[in-house]
This record gives C-alpha cells, structure tokens and sequence, in this order.
C-alpha cells in the first residue's frame, strides 16, 4: 500500500472561519464556536491558536487557565495579548469562567471557545456575548468538497470520484466520522491506491471497535424501547409516522427526536422518522445479533404489508426485509418487487428478486417482465454478456428486443447486431445510427418514432434548429402524463440543456425546478439528470463552487450507460467545473479518471468530443492556452464532418477565448456555420475576438447579459474594453471595463485569466490587486456604501474597509473618488439586491 501523509489530520476546508476568526481577533473580539459533536470545532479551535502564537499571542489552554489567571498581576505586554482557549466551555467550573470573564470584559485577554449546538451556555458566557467581547461562529458539517480535500490531504493524493462519495454517504461532512472511517480503511487495508487513485469499496460487514464505540457515543444512553426503534430504523430505513410498530414507540421516538438521534421529516402529508447519522444506521445494522435482526425485519414487513403496501417502493421494502427475514412473497409479488429495485436502481436486489421470482415460476407474461429485468439489472452491473443470455433466452416481443438492443450496442459494441435485434424499432435504430455518428439519419428514424422526441430535439439542435428541437419537445409535453418517470427525466433534461444553450440559464430555471420536484420522488437517474442540469445552469451563471458541488454526486452514479450521458462525461464535467474554481491539480486527476472510465465504456463521438471539450477547458485552466485551442478546434472539425453543428459551435468558442480566434474564424467560414453566423451570438464573438471589433464585442456583451450569462458578458466587457484601448478610443474603453467591474459585482465571477489574459504594457491595466480587493472596489467605485458592500460580498464592514485601505495603498490614492479615474473607469450606481 502506498504511503500516506504521517501524523495528525489535517485543517482543510476551514479557511473561511480561521479568516472570520483572525478578523474578529485583530478588532479585540473572541470567538465561540458552536457546532454538533464531530464537525471539527476543537481542530478548529487548535488551528486558530496556532495562528495565533505565530502572530506572537501568549495562549493559554484548558487546565492552566484557572492558575495562569491567578497569577496574573497586570495587564500583559503591550502587543501581546493574552489568548485563553476554553474546548466544550460548558464544562468549565464557574470559577474559571468567572476568572475569565473578568479578564475578557477588560480587554486584557481573548477568548477563543467552543460548546456544542444546542447546549445551555453559562451567564457569564452570555454576558461576554451581549457585551459584543465574544462572536458566535457556526461550525457546520464539511460540504463534499471539504470532505474531498480533507481526505486529499490526509491521504497524500487523489480520492476517486465515487469512494469520495462512499464517504459522504456515511459521515455526510462530519470530520470525526470521516476520519474514523478512513483511519480504519486504512489499517485494514480496504483503502488502497489503485492508478493514482485511493480507492475504497464501502463498511465492511464487520466495524471495528472504534466505529462501534464512535457509533454509541452519537446514540447516546439508550433505553430498552429507544434501542428497539434505532435497530428497526437502521434494518429498514425511514418508516413511516402511522405504522403500528413505529406508534408503539411514540415515546422513545420523541425522546430520540429531542436528542437529536433521530430526525422527522415531511414528504407530501406524510412525515417520515430516520435516524440522523447514516454511519450510526450503517454500524447498528451491521452488529445486530442475526436473531434479533430477524425478528425486526419480519415485524416491519408485516406492518408495511399490512397497510396494503400502497407506497411505489412498499414492495421493495417487504420484499428486502424478507430476503433478510426468509419469509419471500409469491412470484407474483417477487416481480413487482423486482422491477420497484431496478427503479430504484438497487441492481443487485434486483437481481435477486428476479432470479428468485423465476425460481419461484412466474407465468408466461410476468416471466418475461422478469427476464426484461433481470437483464437490464445485470446490463447495469457492467455484466452485459450475462444479461445478453438472458435477453436471448426470452420470447423476442417488443418489450425484449429494446433493452436487449440497447445492452447489445451500449455494452457489448455489437452496434451491427444491435440494429437487427431493434427490428422495427426506429427508436433504438436511431440511437445506433448516433452511436455511429451517422446524425442526419438518426434524425430521420428519430421522427418516424414514437416516444423519441428528446432524441429527435436534441438531433435538431446538433443540427442547428435549436427553435424546432424546443417545438418538439413542446409538442411532446401533454402526452408525457401517460409515460413513466424516465421518459419524463429525459424530456426535461433535454428541454432544460437545450434552453440553456440558446435562450439563456435564466430562461432554463423553471425546467430545473420541474425536474428537481420529479427528482425529489424520483429513482437515482432522475436525480442525477437533475443534477446535470443544475450544475450546467450554476456554470453558466459563474457559480462554480456549487457546481462542483452538485457535480461530485453527480459524478459518483453508476446507473445504466445511456445515449444522454455517460460516467467519462460526468466526471470530465466535474473536472472542468473544479478547473474553473480554481483547483487545475485536482482538475487533472479528475480528467483522469473521465479516460479510464471511457476505457471501459461504449463511448460514441457526440459525447467522446464533450469529454474532449472539457480536457480544453482544464488545459486552459492550468495556463496551456495553446493545447486548449488545438483540443477545441479538433473537436470544432470532427463535430462539422458530422453535423455536430452546436457542439461545433461551442468548440469554436472555446478555441477562440484561448487565444486561437483568428483560427477559429477560418473554421467558422464553413457554409453550415457562415448561415447562421448573424444571429448567433457565440459566433458573432469569435469574429469579433478574431477582428478586435470593439463594437460588435460591446453587443455581444449586452446580448449574454440578456441571456443571463454574466460570466461571459463580463468577459465580452473585458475583451471590448482591450479592443478600445487598441485602437484608441478611450472613452469606449472606460465605458466598457466598468460594465465588466458591474457585472463582475453582479455575478462574483472574475473573468478567466487565460481568456482575457492581463496586458502587463496597458498602463490601464491593474494587476496587483487580489481578486477580492477588485471586487470590493469595484462596488465601491459603483456608488455602494461599505455596509453595502458588506452585505454583497457577505463580509463584515471592517473587513470592507480593510480590503478598500489595501487597495488605496497600491492604486496610489487616498479617496474614494479618486478610485474611478485611477482604475479608468467611469462611476455608476448599482441596484440594491431586493
């Protein structure tokens, strides 16, 4: 096993709160930091009194606080202020409480603390509180980036996507679950490197000690009735407030809600019980005596079949605990079950409940529902020749030949074969006809087909018809009651792609919304469509940082390959998302991992060049502006030979930002392109990058803010505020660098350094502001007061007049007014945010 990085865990992910801390500190102001049991306050705390000593405070902690301040006779040292550091401050005895509040409230000490969310803090700590000598600062769980770096920088090297994601699932960002888990994986060997990559499988059956111990000190003292509950909770998951054997125990369920042990939750007009920690459900379930288990799951079985098992997943549910229970229903409802498990994509269940409905002897039509899903639950474990004797093996109906088809073409690459095996199912011939990169015929068998719309639309946009694609799929909408949940997924995941692209990330939200309520009831797919989507809007729009975050989980499904998406573009989303935020070492890793999972997938050309697209953008990210461009305009070339005309579009773009606009203008004079070159607002920007025509660049501006992509207008701003310097038209160039400086305000994201690359001649130019201190002149030079600019950028108002005084200081001037003329901008008031 590789090694890792000796010693303790480190502090990551925290930097935004050692920041508030330091601030807080330098005004004469204590912190007290305030959190659930494992989110990190005590690191925390430790971390901030370490940078406190650097900074030459004498620090003081636990048991010497009481005999330090006994003996301290006069204030300290002018400069060094004394720092008392008080973990879990509720414990404290009074005395040394009351010996410290007297030292805080006369300036001549600093109280760093930390006590647990919820907890009854002491008078004397209220009075430090209300006096305004100490701060509440929240210490959440870590978001799955932090969790991601945390371990990152434990371990010494990447994380894979979906053991990242393993861990998630488990600890949900609590830093001392996280580390336990790891800590474990690690001595136990189950947490290896493998490609650079550390790699873990998930719990294993049997926890060590420290988990089971780490487990009970979240659960507490439990009584005979509050155990009873935790046990049938973490066996069968939420249950349902109403169930008998959940009434049963309405006390020990109340008890447990008060402790924070377990948490109700609505769904509709239903309310739902879980326990709060997944990895206390995880350890709980593992160590249950089997006996005990037995009869637990039995009793909820009995109770959810005794309500009628009205629910979608009720037959899943029953037929889960009685695999656990040895008590299995009929074939008949074996089937049922089956097919809810491959809805929820729990293909191994599925798999089991198949075979054991065909054991069992289903009949004629349900043994073929059965041998449809058994067969695409094998084709979605990867084991697709396996489900292709299972396929072959059933009547050849229409029901078998489409998966049969996908699984033949998709998994085994038998693109050939696939297309006979569809017959006269143009729907599945299309998509074969798009696996081979044969797009104007897969549109044509798309529009003879039933139920294919968002191929057929998404045909059309590639060709360049983006309003009829959206006509299609308009059209398609009132007959999409009558279809299941996926049909549903796809149709809005392609309307709300599509509207992105053309109309604007504005004009996309009301489709996101639609599909996030689909996904809130919905089966893993359709959350992770929902997720794509997401993320392309948060992209669109600058917020990177939250597409990451959506992408990480989006990144980690590993459902049925399809002709949407697959698992390289997922994580080749991720990775130019992460490369956009910042992070290109990360980026790398991630891209890849986005080719070894294209090793092992059908990857057909529409979605190999989206994956190449986005190893552009980390190339441009990490500064190699020239390979960006020769990615891109590859793509750009491949894409126009097949009549990929939007996906060119976009390559062109890209090429054209990194520095090769004047090639991508020679690609952009093809026929297909040169027809549409006037309305379309991307391939106006490319001439005009190509040409320096600051005009035209000032339109396309306006026109990406009237779509609501910022980002790009601000870059557009930026691109037209050079073009006007160049050729000497000042004014135009102040106008415009300060339509950038408002948009930028606006939408928090600078543009890139790689696309708009800094002149370091222009005398116009800054560039030894940081990227915060530009923000934070940039609306003060809008008008904005500093509380203004406080509550913009979420910071306090000190820390706005400190960036403003920095910022003085290298612009060479003293006032506010003067910020304008010497940035060479023009001054102009912002909306207040509502």
């Amino acid at each position: 096993m590789a090694a890792v990085v000796e010693g303790d865990w480190p502090v990551t992910a925290r930097e935004a709160e050692l920041a508030e801390i330091e601030e807080w500190a330098s005004a004469g102001v204590g912190a007290l930091l305030i959190g659930e049991p494992g989110v990190g306050k005590s690191t925390l705390l430790d971390a901030a009194l370490e940078r406190a000593e650097r900074r030459g405070a004498r620090v003081v902690r636990g048991a010497a606080v009481r005999d330090h301040l006994r003996g301290e006779a006069r204030p300290p040292t002018a400069g060094r202020r004394l720092t008392i550091a008080l973990d879990d401050v509720c414990l404290v005895d009074p005395l040394t409480l009351g010996l410290v509040g007297r030292m805080v409230d006369s300036g001549q000490a600093l109280l760093l603390a930390t006590a647990q969310a919820g907890s009854s803090l002491p008078n004397g700590l209220r009075r430090l509180l209300i006096g305004k000598r100490v701060r509440r600062l929240a210490v959440g769980a870590l978001d799955r980036s932090g969790a991601v770096r945390m371990l990152a920088a434990r371990l010494g090297g990447p994380v894979a996507v979906d053991s990242a994601e393993r861990f998630w699932d488990l600890a949900r960002g609590n830093a001392l679950i996280l580390r336990e888990l790891a800590e474990q994986a690690l001595a136990q060997g189950a947490l290896r490197r493998v490609r650079g990559r550390w790699q873990w499988s998930g719990l294993p059956p049997v926890p060590d000690g420290r988990l089971v111990d780490l487990a009970d000190l979240f659960l507490g003292d439990l009584d005979d009735a509050e155990r009873e509950l935790v046990r049938m909770l973490a066996l069968a998951g939420p249950l349902e407030a109403g169930l008998p054997v959940v009434d049963a125990l309405g006390e020990a369920a109340e008890s447990l809600n008060r402790r924070g042990v377990l948490v109700a939750e609505r769904s509709g007009l239903r309310l739902f019980l879980r326990l709060a920690h997944p990895f206390c459900a995880a350890v709980v379930a593992a160590t249950l005596p089997e006996l005990t288990a037995r009869r637990l799951r039995q009793a909820v079985a009995d109770a959810i079949g005794g309500t009628g098992a009205r629910r979608p997943d009720d037959a899943v549910r029953v037929a889960r605990l009685g695999l656990g229970a040895g008590a299995l229903p009929g074939p008949e409802g074996l089937a049922r079950a089956a097919v809810g498990a491959l809805r929820a994509e729990d293909l191994r269940l599925a798999e089991q409940l198949g075979r054991a409905a065909l054991a069992a002897g289903a009949g004629t039509s349900t043994g073929t529902g059965v041998a449809v899903t058994l067969g695409r639950a094998l084709a979605g474990q990867g084991r697709h020749v396996e489900a292709e004797a299972v396929f072959a093996q059933a009547p050849p109906t229409a029901a078998v030949r489409r998966p049969r088809a996908l699984n033949m073409g998709f998994g085994l690459g038998r693109l050939a074969e696939a297309e006979a095996v569809a017959g006269t199912d143009n729907g599945v011939r299309a998509v074969v006809r798009l696996l081979k990169d044969r797009t104007e015929e897969a549109r044509q068998l798309a529009g003879t087909a039933v139920g294919a719309e968002p191929l057929l639309a998404l045909l059309r946009h590639e060709a360049g018809d983006d309003e009829g694609a959206l006509a299609v799929l308009a059209a398609a909408r009132p007959t999409l009651a009558g279809r299941d949940e996926a049909a549903g997924a796809e149709h809005l995941y392609v309307t709300g792609w599509i509207t992105t692209l053309t109309r604007g990330p504005d004009a996309a939200a009301a489709v996101l919304a639609e599909l996030r309520e689909l996904a809130a009831d919905g089966g893993p797919r359709t959350g992770m469509y929902a997720g794509l989507l997401e993320s392309a809007v948060l992209r669109a729009t600058g917020r990177t940082a939250a597409a990451v975050e959506s992408l990480r989980q989006v990144a980690a499904y590993r459902g049925t390959a399809d002709w949407l998406t697959s698992r390289s573009l997922r994580l080749a989303r991720l990775a130019g998302a992460v490369a956009e935020s910042g992070d290109s070492l990360e980026a790398s890793s991630l891209l890849e991992e986005a080719r070894d999972a294209q090793q092992a997938e059908c990857s057909y050309p529409l979605l190999a060049d989206a994956v190449e697209l986005e190893a552009a953008l980390v190339a441009a990210c990490s500064g190699d502006r020239e390979a960006a461009a020769d990615r891109a305009l590859g793509v750009a070339a491949r894409a126009l030979a097949a009549g990929r005309f939007a996906q060119a579009r976009s390559a062109l773009l890209l090429a054209a930002r990194a520095g090769a606009a004047s090639r991508a203008v020679a690609v952009r004079q093809a026929p297909a392109l040169q027809s549409r070159a006037a309305d379309d607002v991307v391939l106006r920007y490319v001439r005009a990058l190509a040409e320096g025509d600051g005009a035209t660049l000032d339109k396309v501006c306006r026109r990406f803010e009237e779509l609501g992509s910022l980002p790009l207008a601000a870059e557009a701003a930026a691109q037209a505020a050079r073009a006007h310097r160049a050729s000497g038209d000042r004014r135009r160039a102040r106008a415009a660098q300060a339509t950038c400086a408002e948009l930028v305000s606006r939408c928090g994201a600078e543009p890139p350094v790689w696309a708009v690359p800094v002149d370091r001649q222009d005398p116009g130019v800054r560039t030894d502001l940081t990227t915060r201190e530009r923000e934070v002149v940039a609306l003060a030079v809008s008008r904005l007061s500093n509380q203004e600019i406080a509550e913009r950028l979420v910071l306090s108002v000190r820390t706005v007049e400190n960036h403003l005084y920095r910022a003085y200081g290298k612009l060479g001037v003293t006032a506010r007014t003067e910020l304008a003329p010497a940035l060479g901008t023009v001054p102009g008031r912002l909306r207040r945010s509502a």
